[in-house]
């Protein structure tokens, strides 16, 4: 499956929204299929997901709508309880999810300019606009958490689970390494920070001598997100922003000008445009300090010293990444790099970068790299070292190798039957009406029989 397509799986609800835009735009009005409590689902809702999937026959069309429908059927009676509740989520919270989510599928797809590009929105648009699907899917999580609790099964009980399993159907894990890194930002010199802070310091002059900020940052600013708009960064909650950034536009008044700032990325200047509570309305401009190639050379030179301690015994590659390194997600783990779904320390090395697989498919365990180029999913350029500390070969699930996954298993299954439960309790005391031919699909047999 291409980049793309990976894309347009895990953006769905993007495509929620893009579909119902569309809809209107050609005068359509989408069709409500079902209502479940006080929420519908739209005929977009389904259609959406299965854009850009092809099938070898309509009975296979007809069954993965099924399960779409299904599985959307579900998050509505989970959101419609949370709401029964009273259940809340913060803005920050939500913010933050889709954060995440963009810096993964910027990861993905290879920059933000390629995800701009492909849905022809702005990174501020897209945010707006998952929003509102992402806030419904997190208080339907939490309702899910609610409903599941707290399940832990003890060692024998993920024995038992595990030698119940049919022998035929125990899962096969690919090979699985765990990594650390330790990595290094080249710091631009002292001549190069004092050039960046020159021009951003006259930009800001020319501004209050009368020149349109908009027009400047589209001429100047090195933030490829924001330039092309003049600057503007949306509302946004101030914990988007780094604690430098937001501090100084949360000193401001509407319509002024701050002094110029420094933070990790640069210089700015900004301009807020609005502030309601918590969230802020900036534009800026950006300058970097240039990064040359002495820069790169003192990078490389201290990750090499860094990694003669570690040789030498003076510290543990663990004590290095948290007393030296410059990534803040892994540093304070010993530089562990965990598995982006599932946090776990060990990962598939179909999920890793392929850069980065060919450097760990000729390394052998316990050996550590020599520094190595890398490009941060803000963009930054950086070195770094990497430790293999284990590998483990393609093989069917056992218990030493496999306790975690397995128990994870076990604690998933409780849980699924536990959600099934309350699902079919849910579905039974729950006001629904179904349109056809989505009444038709198999699996509401298990239900009440609720047609429209």
């Amino acid at each position: 499956m291409n980049k793309r397509k990976l894309i347009l799986l895990f953006f769905v609800c993007i495509l929620f929204v893009q579909t119902k835009t569309q809809a209107q735009d050609s005068n359509t009005i989408d069709e409500i299929v079902s209502i479940v409590g006080d929420q519908i689902i739209l005929k977009s809702d389904i259609e959406s997901q299965l854009l850009d999937l092809t099938f070898p026959d309509s009975k296979s069309a007809w069954l993965a709508k099924c399960e779409v429908f299904k599985s959307t059927l579900y998050q509505k009676l989970l959101l419609n309880q949370a709401l029964i509740d009273s259940l809340e989520i913060s803005d920050e919270t939500i913010d933050g999810d889709i954060n995440r989510r963009l810096a993964y599928f910027i990861s993905q797809i290879g920059s933000k300019e390629a995800l701009e590009d492909y849905y022809g929105k702005t990174i501020g648009e897209i945010k707006d606009e998952m929003k509102a699907p992402i806030k419904e899917m997190k208080l339907a999580e939490m309702m899910k958490n609610q409903v599941v609790g707290d399940v832990k099964v003890t060692p024998k009980g993920v024995k038992e689970f595990f030698h119940n399993l049919p022998k035929d159907s125990l899962p096969f894990y690919n090979t699985e390494v765990e990594v650390s890194q330790i990595v290094i930002y080249p710091k631009p010199t002292d001549v190069a920070i004092e050039k960046a802070k020159k021009k951003i310091t006259e930009l800001r002059k020319r501004i209050v001598d009368g020149d349109k900020f908009e027009n400047l940052a589209i001429l100047y600013s090195e933030d490829d997100g924001s330039a092309t708009e003049g600057g503007d960064l949306g509302m946004r909650s101030k914990s988007e922003f780094v604690p430098e950034f937001s501090a100084a536009a949360m000193r401001l008044t509407e319509g002024t000008l701050s002094s110029v700032i420094e933070t990790e990325f640069g210089f700015h200047i900004l301009e807020l445009l609005d502030r309601k509570g918590e969230r802020i309305h900036v534009r800026h401009i950006l300058i970097k300090p240039k990064i040359n190639s002495e820069s790169i050379k003192n990078a490389k030179k201290e990750l090499l010293e860094i990694k003669d301690k570690i040789k030498n015994d003076t510290f543990t590659f663990y004590d290095c990444a948290y007393l030296y390194s410059d990534d803040e997600a892994t540093k304070n783990n010993g530089g562990g790099i965990l598995d982006e779904e599932s946090g776990a320390t060990k990962i598939a090395v179909n999920k890793i970068d392929a850069s980065l697989f060919y450097i760990i498919d000729t390394m052998q365990v316990g050996s550590i790299s020599d520094p190595l180029p890398m490009m941060t999913i803000q963009g930054r350029k950086a070195y770094r070292i990497i430790s293999l500390k284990s590998k483990t070969p393609p093989h069917k699930a056992n218990l030493i190798d496999d306790y975690p996954k397995i128990q994870t298993l076990a604690e998933n299954s409780i849980h699924q039957k536990t959600l099934e439960k309350w699902l079919k309790e849910s579905y039974q005391n729950t006001y629904i009406t179904i349109k056809e031919p989505l009444s038709r699909c198999e699996f509401l047999k298990e239900y009440e029989n609720k047609k429209e």
